[in-house]
């Protein structure tokens, strides 16, 4: 790996987090849901250039370990269940926690299917 891919997986990590932060300002009384919107999305846009990009080494990383590592956040989802359970809110809890897994797993599913859709017309 050579210092511009590096350079190039900080700059859309940076990129990501801005995204992230931006999501929450605009969420503002609702931080579970802006940590839940981000997480989800940056698991259906890694699906999708997981797919799409199977042989391209360097823009994989740059766009899913950059981006969506920098646009998700299991940190923040993590914290955010357990105070929910510490404020008695234990179906809220578990909403969170639900939602965020099982769909972050149909999140990059679907990715994963709609990139390997384009990829035939990517490659004529």
């Amino acid at each position: 790996m050579s210092a511009l891919e590096l350079l190039g997986i900080a700059i859309a990590g940076g990129l990501g987090a801005t995204v992230r932060f931006l999501v929450g300002v605009l969420a503002g009384e609702r931080p579970v849901r802006a940590t839940v919107a981000v997480n989800l999305a940056a698991s259906l846009i890694a699906g999708f250039c997981a797919s799409l990009l199977p042989l391209d080494e360097t823009w994989r990383a740059i766009l899913v370990t950059g981006f969506c590592g920098g646009l998700s956040t299991y940190s923040a989802f993590a914290t955010q269940a357990v105070q929910q359970l510490e404020r008695r809110r234990a179906g809220h809890a578990f909403a969170t926690i639900a939602v965020t897994l099982v769909g972050g797993a149909l999140a990059a599913a679907v990715g994963l299917l709609l990139g390997a859709m384009l990829v035939p017309a990517v490659a004529i």
